[in-house]
């Protein structure tokens, strides 16, 4: 028998996932040229869609802007209502002037 309840949480705790267009095309970069990363930051979607607030190693770094980290990769993303707006970058140094540089684009596009 289905748990009702069970049902109604997890629709609940769903977000639509909206990916930028630059995101989309580095998945699509990254799925012919390096499949474990493309992976990696598959699963990491799917996990932040499901329940982004369980998740480990979720930092808000300014502006309702959350950062997760994914090896070399940086999701970055914002959500509205249900919907998770999500940039995926590749970053070599973990800077606060990187980050300041990124929240800074992202609120100019919101």
């Amino acid at each position: 028998m289905i748990d009702i309840e069970l049902v109604l949480i997890i629709i609940w705790k769903m977000y639509k996932l909206e990916l930028t267009r630059k995101s989309k095309n580095k998945l699509d970069l990254l799925k012919s040229a390096d499949l474990n990363s493309f992976k990696t930051l598959i699963n990491e979607l799917s996990q932040i869609q499901i329940n982004w607030t369980d998740l480990p190693n979720i930092k808000n770094i300014g502006n309702s802007i959350f950062r997760k980290r994914s090896w070399r990769w940086r999701i970055l993303f914002t959500i509205s209502y249900n919907i998770i707006t999500v940039w995926i970058i590749e970053i070599e140094k973990d800077t606060k002037k990187d980050y300041q540089k990124w929240k800074d684009y992202i609120i100019s596009n919101m």
